[in-house]
């Protein structure tokens, strides 16, 4: 209906996971479900975008369990599916597909396009943490080469960050009224410092704390981030937890997940998966009342 009542001229686009299948239930990735509930296929879902005349695809190589703490590697070869189904089907051998999922560092770009035959990548999470990276410049330095410049990198992002805020801040509100719009840049500040804010939990508490709630606090917590690491030389700081990759936003659930697939799950791990079970349950009823109104 959309295509239909828009202009040609004006694309419609979709962006769709993969659809679950027997086999990621076997493996245990659809949650607590025994066996998948959706016998969609991926090129069915394939043909069924293009008969509804969507302009471009992207396709997110996880299924909809795929995500928070149930993260996993993306799936390049069912994007790659996804592609050559979509083209075959619209008769287009250039027809635009986006793949989603995977693109951690400058050099998975072209490592994701040769794998999937995509028209192109887009990243989400890692983007929250390295802005620059689709820069060629700074994107060289999503793997950098010393510790002392992934610290100086992530400090420029914050700083950055802040100016940009300055001139052009947040929408009021836009995150709740406890914080107001503050809470958006607190939000991304604490993106650009994962890995150095874990290392520093009382910064980590305080960045979080309701009462850091204007700009210049915030830089003063950078000042005191600064001077901590300041006088660290490169030897110690390539010790701390902070230079070690697992560490970064973008994995900050891989490490666990490793972790239990060898260990059982603590009572208090299983009721905080429980407690984001039941949140997203309440979010997705709430989509759907207001999708009711």
């Amino acid at each position: 209906k959309l295509r239909s009542e828009l202009p040609q001229e004006i694309g419609v686009t979709a962006k769709v996971r993969l659809p679950p299948t027997q086999a990621h239930a076997d493996a245990g990735k659809l949650g607590n479900m025994s066996q998948t509930d959706s016998p969609q296929t991926l090129d069915e879902r394939m043909r069924c975008l293009i008969d509804c005349g969507v302009d471009l695809i992207t396709v997110h190589g996880r299924t909809r369990f795929e995500n928070k703490v149930a993260v996993g590697a993306a799936d390049w070869d069912a994007v790659r599916q996804c592609v050559d189904s979509a083209r075959a089907y619209s008769g287009d051998k250039n027809y635009p597909i986006i793949s989603n999922g995977g693109i951690e560092h400058w050099e998975d770009v072209n490592q994701c396009i040769d794998k999937t035959n995509a028209s192109g990548v887009m990243s989400s999470e890692s983007l929250l943490e390295v802005p620059g990276l689709f820069n060629f410049r700074e994107g060289e330095m999503t793997s950098a080469t010393t510790a002392r410049d992934l610290l100086e990198r992530q400090l420029g992002y914050a700083d950055m960050y802040l100016d940009y805020a300055t001139v052009f801040p947040p929408v009021p509100g836009s995150l709740g009224t406890r914080g107001g719009s503050f809470n958006v840049i607190r939000a991304h500040l604490f993106k650009f410092l994962h890995r150095y804010s874990e290392e520093n939990p009382d910064l980590r508490s305080w960045l979080g704390n309701p009462e850091l709630c204007t700009i210049k606090q915030a830089r003063d917590l950078l000042t005191e981030l600064r001077s901590r690491y300041g006088k660290i030389d490169e030897e110690q700081l390539r010790l701390r937890n902070s230079w070690n990759n697992d560490n970064s936003w973008y994995r900050r659930h891989r490490r666990r997940n490793t972790q239990q697939q060898n260990e059982p799950l603590s009572l208090e791990e299983r009721k905080q998966l429980t407690k984001l079970r039941i949140k997203k349950m309440q979010e997705e009823r709430m989509k759907r009342s207001i999708n009711s109104v």
